[in-house]
């Protein structure tokens, strides 16, 4: 029978829903607690097997008629379904809510129903069966079980693989399921710069929640902005549901599956880029395509996300799976950068220092310049230095036991004001190495390189100094800058004003240093910002001679900290270092 396109259309906004009532055992009642979660449809009970996506497809008088429903499981048999006319999301319909259909259901005489004065729908056998009042069946449509394009797409060549389903070890806290998939609360131990991603993720069925409480987690790009995860089936679409860039963007369509299925993200990401004063330049960007649906096309990102692991910066950052709690499952995550050098693999660091001894530490072992070692001890997870005795003008340094050639060293620096210290790559046993300074005081130096024991050649193009309180002349509020009297050879170095803005006051700040070979070629970064480049075969600083220091050095060398020896080290004061580990290149 054909309806005409008037009568059709106000029929299916209007539709009735329909299946039998039953009666809840104990196990089906302990499932009302909200927070109670299925990971699996055999676990899921009988209203999972009505939740879902539906297409119809109505002849009329006009032609055919297109409309898509998704029922979305509430709990205790109750459901709520959202109409669209043309299609379901991202297949027909033409994202226009003021046309949608929305009704939840109630219960009448112990049937469940949506209620109208046109038609009634029951679903039976995983069929939507439409009929009108007097009992004229309109139609029957089966379930859809949409499938995203991408999914199971293999990883191309290049591309790093984070899971294949045969093992966890890619991430930290990685679990593995008896199914070979991925559990949520993870962070790649691999850190990326420019990438794309792909990854398939399941939400678990939770239909006693509402809103944040569905399936909540996030995969947060470099750690720093997230793309959401959450069962949001027939939602509205927010920046805080699936597919939203948190607190940024709503996604263009909300491309949620129901829960159970296997969905994806494929997301291209470029890093925000940063200049020598430490000033973002460019916000990072991202497109976002969900289910194979592009969600987000080249969106500026201005601002990290709330509760992110990792803050803003020019750093590298990890592939970070939120726990929010609730369970989810990952599959076939894989990213491919854009730029092979810029991946950094945590695991391929070794720590130097355990956090509770000094093993695998020597101090000078003969008196140097600065004194006889200074005193080192272990407080708090930290290796904290100071003059031995205190104020005494006695320093000295703290040498690994183990040499080491080209390396990046990562490590954790918190200085009192005031002191006067150095980080050594390359040393010798006297302490004659190549510096980073660590001249926290006026008219000092953190971050730029000097030639100890090596002629004192530096690269600093300009000095700091303290801005103090002005009812405390003791207390140190912040930091200016002052170009050096005689500028350095030209190479790359943060500005003054770039290093006041990315140094932490009163805080730990992490320092990464990078020595490559002979002469040597040293880069340093502080909070993921680089700082400064000594090239040893192209300085040209009279102080500076190559071959002397590049005969007395060689090719490898301890890795030290240092004490400054002489009177102006304030008494009581310390230099703190911490989380140091290498990896050799």
């Amino acid at each position: 029978m054909k309806l005409s396109a008037r009568i059709s259309l106000a029929l299916l906004m209007v539709l009735s829903f329909a299946f039998a009532s039953r009666f809840l055992s104990a196990e089906e009642k302990a499932k009302n607690d909200p927070q109670w979660s299925a990971i699996t449809e055999k676990d899921a009970g009988a209203d999972f097997a009505t939740q879902g996506e539906y297409l119809l497809n109505i002849k009329t008088d006009d032609g055919e008629v297109k409309f898509g429903v998704q029922v979305i499981s509430l709990g205790e048999g109750k459901f709520h379904l959202v109409g669209y006319p043309g299609g379901l999301p991202g297949d027909g319909w033409n994202g226009n809510r003021d046309e949608l259909v929305e009704l939840d259901s109630e219960t009448v005489d112990g049937v469940v129903t949506f209620k109208s004065d046109k038609a009634t729908v029951q679903i039976r056998n995983g069929e939507f069966v439409v009929t009108t009042l007097d009992g004229i069946e309109v139609g029957k449509f089966p379930k859809v079980m949409r499938t995203s394009p991408t999914l199971n797409h293999r990883p191309p060549e290049g591309a790093i693989v984070l899971f294949d389903g045969t093992t966890s070890d890619n991430f930290r806290g990685g679990k593995i399921t008896d199914e070979k998939w991925l559990e949520q609360g993870i962070t790649s131990f691999q850190k990326f710069g420019d990438c794309s991603l792909h990854m398939e993720f399941m939400l678990s069925f939770m239909p006693n929640g509402r809103g944040q409480a569905r399936s909540n987690s996030g995969m947060y790009v470099q750690g720093r902005y997230e793309v959401q995860i959450l069962d949001s089936f027939g939602l509205k679409g927010h920046n805080n549901e699936c597919g939203g860039l948190y607190e940024i963007k709503d996604p263009d369509v909300n491309m949620c599956f129901p829960p159970l299925s296997w969905q994806t993200y494929d997301v291209d990401y470029t890093a925000a880029r940063y200049d020598n004063n430490g000033d973002k330049v460019n916000d990072a960007r991202i497109t976002v395509k969900h289910n194979g649906v592009t969600i987000h096309n080249d969106v500026a990102l201005p601002m990290a996300t709330r509760g992110n692991p990792y803050s803003e910066g020019p750093d590298l950052g990890p592939i970070y799976i939120q726990d929010h709690g609730d369970p989810l499952r990952f599959r076939n995550v894989w990213v491919v950068a854009k730029n092979k050098e810029e991946v950094d693999d945590d695991r391929d660091y070794i720590s130097l220092f355990d956090g509770e001894t000094l093993n695998g530490w020597h101090k000078n072992p003969e008196k140097i310049g600065h004194g006889t070692g200074g005193h080192w001890q272990v407080e708090e997870g930290a290796i904290t230095g100071e003059q031995d005795p205190p104020g005494s003008g006695n320093g000295g340094i703290l040498l690994t036991d183990e040499k080491f050639g080209d390396c990046e060293i990562v490590l954790d620096i918190n200085p009192d004001w005031g002191v006067c210290s150095g980080f050594f790559v390359r040393s010798t046993d006297k302490g004659q190495c190549l510096q980073m300074m660590v001249d926290y005081h006026d008219r000092g130096n953190v971050g730029h390189i000097y030639g100890e024991g090596t002629g004192g050649f530096n690269t600093r193009p300009f000095d700091i100094f303290g801005i103090y309180d002005e009812n405390d002349p003791n207390k140190l509020i912040g930091y200016k800058t002052e170009p050096v009297p005689t500028a350095p050879p030209e190479a790359y170095s943060i500005t003054g004003e770039g290093w006041v803005k990315i140094w932490k006051l009163n805080d730990w700040n992490t320092v990464r240093v990078r020595v490559v070979g002979n002469p040597a070629h040293v880069t340093t970064w502080i909070n993921g910002h680089k700082i400064n480049e000594f090239n040893g075969e192209t300085f040209d600083q009279p102080q500076y001679n190559k071959e002397m220091v590049s005969e007395l050095l060689g090719k490898e060398g301890h890795i030290a900290v240092q004490v400054h020896g002489g009177q102006g080290w304030p008494e009581g004061a310390k230099c703190r270092w911490r989380n140091i580990r290498v990896k050799r290149l």
